[in-house]
């Protein structure tokens, strides 16, 4: 397991690397500066929907980059340097002890995200993904989340969401939630297009199902994602056996518990046996 997230982070370094070149202009306390006065200014504004609720007012607010980089301290930084001290905070969630700050730095790191997730800040992807690996970091189920939606559709992706759905002792069942059922909303949406992209969806699919009884609140969409990809999957004694399993979990949902109720009715009284499907070598 370190070895797979070592990895993971040799291939966040590069642009880490990049970032602190982008903002050598400034010292790293005024770069830092700059960028938490743009999120103070979120954070004290009225309009600020603190607590992700839609109530439509957030739409008349700070939604955009210019709105964004407006804010805060201005005097010496054009708009395309505060750019770069934002995406510099970012990178340095990956490697600071994040839960050691203060309640309001704490909440400016959600602040930070949730921008992200409005502007669709792609570029970000690999500071995501370091604060998703970091021990220390905080709202990692939202990095997590922004991380895979934002990361191509290649086994890297595969690998990372795999390290955070395995490693039992450093996820909760919140953040290993965040990663399998957003990986695999994008496997059902993904529409692969030649053998390359195909072998990415075969190898994504094994991935969940070597991993099935992992992330319980994931089931449902797993259960979508295995009908899809996997021949006969829907007629299955593997799709009972998942279903039995769901149901036998103290906390399934009420939603979740009428879906594999429907699914363990329909599959034993079908009259017909049900065979076993041996996935990729044989989970």
């Amino acid at each position: 397991m370190k070895a797979i997230i070592n990895r993971l982070y040799c291939g966040l370094l590069v642009p880490l690397v990049l970032l602190a070149s982008a903002a050598c202009a400034h010292t790293e306390a005024e770069t830092n500066a700059v960028a938490k006065s743009m999120l103070e200014f979120v954070l004290l504004s009225v309009n600020d929907n603190l607590d992700d609720v839609a109530d439509g007012v957030e739409q008349e607010a700070i939604v955009t980059w210019p709105s964004f980089l407006a804010l805060g301290e201005s005097e010496g930084w054009t708009p395309p340097e505060k750019k770069a001290a934002f995406a510099w905070y970012l990178s340095m969630l990956g490697t600071n002890d994040c839960t050691s700050l203060s309640a309001t730095d704490q909440e400016l790191v959600r602040i930070a995200l949730s921008k992200c997730e409005e502007f669709d800040y792609a570029e970000a992807v690999a500071s995501y993904k370091a604060l998703a690996l970091n021990p220390k970091g905080i709202y990692r189920y939202r990095a997590i989340e922004l991380a895979v939606k934002y990361s191509p559709f290649d086994d890297s992706t595969t690998e990372f969401v795999e390290t955070i759905m395995t490693n039992l002792t450093s996820y909760s069942i919140r953040e290993s939630g965040a990663a399998s059922c957003q990986y695999a909303n994008k496997l059902l949406s993904y529409n692969a297009t030649n053998e390359c992209q195909q072998m990415v969806v075969g190898n994504a699919v094994e991935m969940f199902y070597r991993n099935r009884m992992l992330a319980p609140n994931a089931f449902s969409i797993v259960d979508q994602l295995f009908v899809r990809y996997i021949d006969n999957y829907s007629i299955s004694s593997n799709r009972l056996e998942h279903a039995l399993n769901a149901l036998s979990l103290p906390d399934c949902g009420p939603v979740t518990k009428r879906r594999f109720v429907a699914i363990t009715n329909e599959l034993i009284s079908s009259g017909q046996p049900l065979p076993w499907i041996n996935v990729g070598t044989g989970y």
